[in-house]
């Protein structure tokens, strides 16, 4: 049976499990993908109704507790600075990511042009995608859009778990801007959606393509998704 949502803050704890592998006390051990890259040192997924904080299992308890006093203090633009500066007295900051997360409440239609891979097709990826291929058990479903029987565009289970599934999505460089991402993108969330997990779909602020076939499928934002490495 398909998860009920209440609020936003379930749908991004719902998404913390899908895109990391947790300890048995709630840390980060690493990314949910076949090559387990590490977790950041900060998970960080803020709603409307609240945030959801994952730290990476190795950091200090003490700078732990120090992020969580500033999390309780009131909503400022300087709140994500406050954790930065406690995450560098111990070490530098790599780098941050930030973006917005979706999903899909109800199934949309699936427009005609996806193709699901099969065994009988999957040779389609290896001049493009060799990659995916090499991952598909892990990837699956995973549609795709052709052109002279070579996969151009793809939509694919980047993370999951029995609950929901994160897309990962592809265009090569030369088929962008003629709305195949759209179609696989769709035709994925179908999938997902009939096999009662939830579709989650996020991407980075400056990633204008990607959200906008986020604003052409009518997808739901629920949060932001900050990743402090």
């Amino acid at each position: 049976m398909r998860t009920t949502i209440r609020n936003h803050l379930d749908l991004m704890t719902i998404q913390a499990e899908v895109l990391f592998v947790h300890d048995r006390n709630g840390r980060l051990i690493g990314i949910n993908e076949p090559d387990r890259q590490p977790a950041p040192r900060l998970f960080w997924g803020k709603t409307r109704t609240g945030d959801v904080l994952r730290f990476q299992r190795d950091v200090p308890d003490h700078t732990v507790a120090e992020i969580q006093a500033i999390m309780k203090q009131d909503e400022t633009p300087e709140k994500l600075s406050l954790v930065i500066r406690t995450f560098e007295k111990e070490q530098p900051i790599n780098r941050i990511w930030m973006g917005p997360a979706y999903a899909c409440f109800t199934g949309v239609t699936s427009p005609t042009g996806a193709i699901l891979v099969t065994e009988q097709n999957q040779s389609a990826l290896e001049a493009g995608f060799s990659r995916l291929l090499s991952e598909l058990p892990f990837r699956k479903p995973c549609y795709m859009v052709t052109e002279n029987d070579v996969a151009v565009s793809v939509c694919f289970c980047a993370r999951s778990t029995d609950r929901a599934a994160e897309a990962g999505v592809e265009t090569l460089e030369d088929y962008r801007g003629r709305g195949y991402a759209a179609l696989t993108v769709s035709s994925w969330c179908r999938a997902i959606y009939e096999s009662q997990r939830i579709p989650l779909y996020s991407t980075s602020w400056d990633n204008y393509a990607s959200m906008s076939v986020a604003k052409r499928l009518n997808f739901t934002l629920y949060g932001t998704d900050i990743s402090i490495y």
